[in-house]
């Protein structure tokens, strides 16, 4: 790269916790909605309308943290092996196990079709859906592999991956302005536009230093909020394409002063919220199901008929979180070392086979 990378410190730890509170964010969204399907909880429901916000945080991030590490990989395809065996191993094998998990509730269960092999497949590879994915939640991390894969073109050939970024923000972009759906609707989505926000934070932060990083940071932080309260009110569809720069361009400002304020030292994170975001993957992918089964425990010992929905609403939120920490804890974090020793294992014998062989 040209100009000036300016020194950071290998682990961001605002960022990381960070992503946990966005996951928190969404488990309590669906933790209310729950709730107020089954027992009526219209207030609760209403107040953490904004929730889904979280989604729009994690894509800033994401679009953040895969600029942010491999901004020095540009224009060297060398390095694409290593990109996309990080990408998978992250994102892959934690993920294979809540389909598992959905399939298997999906065979034993009457209320749900169990589904085909190539439906199955497909999820397993978390290519794009026009349809309801099997494990809900992975609507999102099928925006994440598109960005992945248009990524690593920067990584083959800079000015080629440059131009195949801009010209498909550029489209999305024309799209949301036109008022039209682009198909397929996953690839052309304005929520992907979030990855660009988060890429232009990490581009700035890499370069130099963020002036008025607090100021930033509490404009990004009072935007955000002011969306979520006119969502909460009703003055803005969260849902709609538009409502995507409402909470992405806040967040994006939000990373810009954390980092920044980080790296001056001016801030200290708090090590539980660093257990929490470094949980964020498994409590975003297992929280429906922990939600699930505490709702059923809730119901089961009689809770329901005399305990009031706040109560309810933070035990399920609570096992949301907490159960996804123990999933991270338990199975994320050693399968993934796992998978990933695996790979290096096969990597250094075959490396050894062809250095016997020349």
């Amino acid at each position: 790269m040209h100009g000036k990378m300016t020194p950071v410190a290998d682990k961001l730890l605002s960022i990381e916790m960070a992503r946990g509170i966005a996951a928190a964010i969404v488990v309590f969204y669906h933790a209310a909605r729950h709730f107020d399907k089954d027992v009526g909880f219209p207030l609760g429901r209403q107040a953490f309308q904004f929730g889904h916000a979280g989604v729009d945080f994690f894509f800033v991030i994401s679009g953040f943290i895969i600029l942010f590490i491999h901004i020095g990989d540009f224009g060297r395809p060398g390095r694409l092996v290593h990109y996309a065996l990080r990408r998978c191993t992250r994102i892959y094998p934690i993920y294979w196990v809540i389909l598992a998990v959905t399939v298997a509730i999906a065979l034993v269960s009457s209320h749900h079709l169990p589904p085909s092999p190539f439906d199955v497949v497909w999820a397993a590879l978390l290519l794009p859906t026009s349809g309801e994915p099997i494990v809900g939640v992975s609507w999102t991390l099928q925006h994440e592999v598109i960005f992945y894969v248009l990524f690593a073109t920067l990584i083959l050939h800079r000015r080629m991956g440059a131009a195949v970024l801009v010209a498909w923000f550029a489209v999305i972009v024309v799209g949301l302005a036109g008022g039209w759906t682009i198909p397929p609707s996953a690839f052309f989505s304005a929520y992907n536009l979030e990855f660009l926000f988060g890429m232009g934070a990490a581009l700035w932060l890499r370069r130099g230093t963020v002036p008025f990083a607090r100021t930033l940071f509490a404009l990004g932080l009072s935007s955000f909020a002011a969306a979520a309260a006119a969502e909460v009110f009703g003055l803005l569809d969260g849902y709609a394409p538009w409502a995507r720069l409402a909470y992405g361009v806040p967040s994006a400002l939000i990373v810009l002063g954390l980092v920044e304020m980080e790296r001056q030292g001016a801030i200290a994170v708090p090590s539980r919220l660093l257990w929490l975001g470094r949980a964020s993957y498994s409590i975003y992918l297992f929280h429906l199901t922990w939600i699930g089964l505490s709702y059923k425990l809730w119901t089961a010992g009689g809770l329901a008929g005399w305990a009031p929905p706040w109560a309810g609403f933070g035990l399920v939120a609570a096992a949301g979180i907490g159960g996804g920490v123990l999933v991270s804890v338990m199975i994320e974090y050693p399968l993934m070392r796992q998978v990933r020793r695996g790979l290096r294992r096969v990597d250094g014998a075959s490396r050894s086979h062809q250095g016997t062989r020349g």
